[in-house]
């Protein structure tokens, strides 16, 4: 019996443009029955191993149209199983790698085929390990389960022992996509070849040391560039009858996990407000030539909500967390994810009443409200961009393993 345990390094969360590495450890173990048969220190051997990455996406065929895309020279692998798992078996009479064997969906990215090895020959208690790296491709889409689309990567390894079935091993894991990556790893590649010896070096911050890319670095620079605070938000929300509110946000590039933070003034304002709520909401707008009925609608999925009462109050402040495991904002030829602040206000129709003065000090004066308030609610929608954040903080949500074990 050949145990396989395929670990994906550093955890199940990469930026497009990174390059993974697992670690691939074929062991022959020792047990009861085969110790009785392999006394004689019989080896088992193993014909092939291969890995691959790939990307599925699956479509709600009730809601999605995809005649449109017949033209395009795309993948697309059925299954007669209506569920996969983490291990599929391969009919005996095949021995290459499909990695897309027994997959629902369409192909969308497939790395090139790496062959680990040919012919391993394993003796009892022997243990063989290979390392498998993959650049992954910045023009692919992120991991995204969604409504209408679901995208989602898997790492394949195939191997094959000795006239028995090919083995699929499959480790899922998370693809982010920061935008237009290509353009600052094409600087930071100018920057490293105006840095060698022999050239002048006209930028003094750059290292003349470093000699080549760290694909991690630069997305978490490009992230940073992306996400910094240039200049602060004002908004003046109205309705028909004057301004309700100020609203002012730092910045409108979030990052997952960061808080949204911002402050909303009352104070020199029209209509008096009593109640808001700000909710976060993704909306995924599936692109209209692929609809079944023009009259479908975005999917719109709430996250987190802050609530107030806000009636003779002069400032609230705002403060919405971001999710790690949300998807960030990005855009294909068949949906986009967009984000945005849901407000909802309940504003008096009444104007604002005025607190009695008294200034006599050793008297008092208690004001109470009214027992009911004729109001009526409006809401606004701000966009805003949420963008990937560093993998190693993504790796704490991550609802996938990053190891599989199986035998062969």
């Amino acid at each position: 019996m050949i145990e396989v345990i395929a670990e994906i390094l550093r955890g199940p969360v990469f930026i497009a443009g990174e390059t993974l590495h697992c670690r691939i450890t074929f062991t022959n173990k020792l047990t009861e029955e085969n110790n009785s048969t392999n006394h004689n220190g019989t080896f088992e051997k193993i014909s092939w191993a291969s890995v691959q990455l790939h990307c599925q996406r699956y479509v709600n065929e009730q809601k999605v149209n995809l005649q449109q895309q017949q033209h395009q020279q795309i993948s697309n692998i059925k299954s007669n199983e209506s569920t996969t798992t983490n291990t599929d078996i391969v009919p005996l009479d095949s021995t290459a790698l499909i990695a897309t064997k027994g997959e629902t969906g369409q192909t969308i990215y497939t790395s090139k085929p790496c062959v680990l090895f040919c012919d391993l020959k394993l003796q009892p208690g022997e243990t063989q390990t290979f390392n498998y790296q993959e650049t992954i491709s910045t023009q692919v889409p992120p991991t995204f389960r969604g409504n209408y689309v679901k995208y989602s990567y898997k790492l394949t390894i195939g191997t094959q022992r000795v006239n028995c079935p090919t083995t699929l091993i499959r480790v899922p894991f998370r693809v982010l996509v920061i935008p237009d990556l290509d353009k600052y790893i094409r600087q930071d590649k100018a920057a490293i070849a105006s840095s060698q010896p022999g050239t002048k070096v006209d930028n003094p911050f750059v290292c003349p040391s470093r000699t080549e890319i760290d694909s991690l670095t630069t997305a978490l620079d490009a992230l940073q560039i992306l996400s910094c605070r240039t200049h602060q938000n004002v908004y003046n929300i109205s309705n028909n009858r004057g301004r309700v509110c100020r609203l002012t946000l730092f910045k409108n590039n979030f990052k997952l996990g960061e808080d949204i933070l911002g402050t909303i003034d009352f104070d020199h304002t029209d209509v008096p407000c009593v109640q808001y709520t700000v909710t976060l909401q993704s909306e995924e707008n599936l692109n209209s030539n692929y609809r079944r009925k023009s009259s479908q609608l975005s999917n719109i999925t709430s996250f987190t909500k802050q609530s107030e009462f806000c009636l003779s109050t002069f400032q609230s402040y705002l403060s919405l967390s971001i999710p790690l495991s949300c998807t960030p904002t990005f855009s294909m030829d068949l949906v986009s994810l967009r984000w945005k602040l849901h407000f909802e206000f309940v504003t008096s129709k009444i104007s604002r009443s005025i607190l009695p003065s008294n200034s006599d000090a050793s008297s008092s004066t208690t004001w109470s409200t009214a027992n009911s308030i004729e109001a009526e609610s409006m809401t606004w929608d701000l966009p805003i961009k949420i963008l990937p954040t560093n993998p190693y903080f993504a790796n704490n949500v991550a609802k996938v393993s990053c190891t599989t074990v199986t035998t062969i």
